[in-house]
C-alpha cells in the first residue's frame, strides 16, 4: 500500500475530532439536531485549520445512514463513499483551476438534476475567492434559491476578496488559528501512537513554527520522523533551516555588552555554519517580541525551558524602550533585507545599527538636557535676586501713582509708543541665550519629523537646507545651489509659519528663518532685503507678537 502523509491519515472524521474550533463544532451539532442546516456557508481563515475537514463531516453527516449523535458513523456506504471521494452526491470542486463562468454553468445545469431519495447534493467549492466575477455573478441566482437538498460550502482563505453579494447570501463560519498548546498535544497523540520518541521541546517548535496551521505542523513532524530516535530540538531546527533560540539569546547578549566586535563575529560565525542571515534576523526579531512580552505583560516567555530564565535575565538589563528601538529598527531592515542582493552585508549594517542607537546615545542625550536644566536654573535664580533687590526700593511720589494697575501701565506705554515686553516674551529670551547652533544641528533631525507629520511637502522642500548661523533669534538656512525653488517654497507664508511652530515646540524659542542659496550666504547678499514679501511677513509676525495674533487681520 503506498504511503499516506500523515496530515491526509490524521485527517478529521468526526465533528469531535477537529482541533480547537470549539464555536463551529457546537453551532454544526445544534443546527444537524434541530434540522436548521442552511443553503450555503462559506469557511474563511487561515489555511491547516479545518476549514475542508469541517465540509466533508456535514457532507457526511447529512447523508449518514446511521448518524449517532448528530455525528456520522463513517461505516454506512454513504460516509465510506465520501471519505474515498467517490460519492455521488457530494462534489468538491478546486475553484483556482475551474474558476470561469462556464464551470459554473456546469455546475448550474447539475444542480437542476435530482438527487437521490432522502440525500442532500454538496457542492464544496474550495479557494472561491479565485473565481472571476462572471463567475460569481452567474453563482449568485442558484446561491440564493438552489433546489431542495442542495448545499454550497465555499471555502477561502481570503474573505476579503469575496463580493458582498455572495457574502449577503451564506452562513459565515470564521476558523481561528490553532493554539500551540492544542497542535502540541495533538503531535503528542500522533508520536505516541506510531511509538516515536520526540521531545515536548521539538513539539513545542514545531507548533510554533506552523503558525496555528496543524496541517503544517503534521507535514513538519512527518519530515522530522525520518530522523532517528529520539528526535530533539536540534534536529527540528535542521529541518526547519532554524538558528535556534540559543543562537538568538547569545546574540542578544552580545548586542547588551555594546562590542560591535563581538557581534559581527558571532552573525560571521552563525553565516558560516550555513545559517540565512535573513532568518538569523527573523528569529532574533522574535525573540525580541519575546522580551517585550515578558517586560510588559508579565507573560511567561514561549521559548524553550532552559532559555526562559536567560531571557528575563537580559529584560531586567535593559528597559523597555530599548527593546522598542530594537524591535523598531530591525522591523524597518527586515522589509529591505528581502531584496538587498547581498543579505549578509544588509545584516551586518542592521546589527551595527541596532548598537550604535542603543542606550549609550540616550545617555548622552540625556545629559544634553540636565546641563540646558542647570543652566536654565542658575538663570531663574540670578534673576530672582535682581529682581528682589529691584522691589525693595520703595518708588516716591503720591499714592496715585503707587495705586496704578498693570493695566493702566501697559496703556501708557501703547501711547507712548514704548514697546511692551510680557514675560513670555522675556523667558523666550532666556531660552535664546542658552539656545545654540550645534543644539539645533544635532536636533534637525527631531524638526525635519516633526514638518513631515504636519505637512510632507514643506519637509520635502526643506530637506534641501542646512541650519548653519544662529544670530539672536534669527536662524539661517542654507540651500545648496540649483535648490532656488525649495527655498523660494520655505519662504512662502504658510510653510515658513509651519516650521517655525515646529521650532518653538522643539527648542522653546521663537525662531525666525532666513533663507539664503549658498552664493548668497558666502557674498553676504541678503535676498530677503530685496524681497518686499519676505519684509512684509516680517512686519506681520512683529504685529502679531505685540497684538496677539487673534487681533491682526491680514488682507490683501
Amino acid at each position: 500500500m503506498a504511503y499516506l502523509a500523515l496530515y491526509r491519515e490524521w485527517r478529521p472524521k468526526l465533528f469531535r475530532d477537529i482541533v480547537g474550533q470549539e464555536h463551529i463544532k457546537k453551532t454544526f451539532l445544534n443546527a444537524l439536531r434541530q434540522g436548521k442546516v442552511a443553503h450555503a456557508y462559506l469557511f474563511s481563515g487561515p489555511r491547516g485549520t479545518g476549514k475542508t475537514s469541517t465540509a466533508k463531516i456535514l457532507a457526511k453527516a447529512l447523508n449518514c445512514e446511521h448518524r449517532d449523535d448528530e455525528e456520522p458513523c463513517n461505516f454506512c456506504p454513504s460516509c465510506m463513499s465520501i471519505d474515498q471521494g467517490s460519492a455521488m452526491e457530494v462534489f468538491e470542486i478546486d475553484a483556482a483551476s475551474n474558476r470561469g463562468i462556464n464551470e459554473i454553468r456546469d455546475l448550474r445545469d447539475n444542480i437542476k438534476l435530482s438527487s437521490i431519495e432522502g440525500k442532500h447534493k454538496v457542492y464544496i467549492i474550495d479557494e472561491v475567492h479565485m473565481l472571476t466575477t462572471e463567475a460569481f455573478n452567474a453563482l449568485l441566482k442558484t446561491l440564493e434559491e438552489p433546489p431542495p437538498q442542495v448545499v454550497f460550502i465555499l471555502a477561502t482563505t481570503e474573505v476579503q476578496k469575496i463580493p458582498l453579494t455572495i457574502l449577503s447570501r451564506v452562513q459565515r463560519f470564521e476558523f481561528h488559528r490553532i493554539s500551540a498548546e492544542d497542535i502540541q498535544q495533538r503531535l503528542a497523540e500522533v508520536c505516541n501512537s506510531l511509538q516515536r520518541e520526540v521531545h515536548s521541546d521539538a513539539l513545542m517548535v514545531i507548533a510554533q513554527k506552523s503558525e496555528g496551521g496543524l496541517r503544517d505542523a503534521l507535514s513538519i513532524l512527518d519530515q522530522c520522523l525520518l530522523q532517528s530516535d529520539p528526535v530533539g530540538v536540534e534536529e527540528v531546527y535542521q529541518v526547519l533551516g532554524m538558528v535556534g533560540e540559543t543562537y538568538s539569546a547569545q546574540l542578544v547578549d552580545k548586542i547588551i555588552s555594546k562590542d560591535y566586535a563581538k557581534s559581527l563575529g558571532f552573525l560571521a560565525e552563525g553565516i558560516q555554519q550555513g545559517r540565512d542571515p535573513r532568518q538569523i534576523i527573523r528569529e532574533l526579531l522574535e525573540y525580541l517580541r519575546q522580551m517585550l512580552l515578558a517586560s510588559t505583560a508579565g507573560t511567561t516567555p514561549m521559548v524553550l525551558p532552559h532559555i526562559q530564565d536567560q531571557l528575563l535575565k537580559q529584560c531586567k538589563q535593559v528597559g523597555i524602550s530599548e527593546i522598542l528601538r530594537w524591535i523598531s529598527i530591525l522591523l524597518q531592515g527586515e522589509g529591505q533585507l528581502k531584496y538587498a542582493s547581498n543579505a549578509r552585508l544588509a545584516a551586518e549594517l542592521l546589527l551595527v545599527q541596532t548598537i550604535h542607537e542603543s542606550q549609550p546615545a540616550s545617555i548622552h542625550g540625556q545629559e544634553e538636557i540636565l546641563t540646558r536644566l542647570s543652566v536654565i536654573e542658575q538663570t531663574i535664580k540670578s534673576n530672582t535676586v535682581l529682581s528682589k533687590n529691584v522691589h525693595e526700593k520703595k518708588i516716591p511720589g503720591n499714592s496715585k501713582l503707587n495705586g496704578e494697575t498693570n493695566q493702566t501701565v501697559v496703556l501708557k506705554r501703547v501711547n507712548s509708543g514704548d514697546p511692551i515686553i510680557s514675560d513670555n516674551t522675556a523667558s523666550e529670551k532666556k531660552t535664546d541665550k542658552i539656545l545654540s547652533l550645534d543644539i539645533i544641528q544635532a536636533r534637525w533631525n527631531e524638526v525635519m519629523d516633526e514638518v513631515k507629520k504636519r505637512k510632507k511637502s514643506t519637509q520635502a522642500f526643506l530637506m534641501e537646507g542646512k541650519p548653519v548661523e544662529l544670530g539672536g533669534n534669527t536662524l539661517v538656512i542654507v540651500f545648496r545651489e540649483g535648490c532656488s525653488f525649495h527655498r523660494d517654497k520655505v519662504n512662502q507664508t504658510e510653510n515658513r509659519e509651519t516650521i517655525e511652530e515646529v521650532l518653538k515646540q522643539i527648542f522653546g524659542s521663537s525662531l525666525i528663518l532666513q533663507n539664503y542659496m549658498e552664493n548668497e550666504f558666502k557674498t553676504g547678499k541678503d535676498p530677503q532685503k530685496e524681497d518686499p514679501d519676505n519684509q512684509e511677513q516680517g512686519l506681520i509676525k512683529k504685529a502679531k507678537e505685540m497684538f496677539g495674533s487673534d487681533l491682526v487681520v491680514v488682507r490683501e
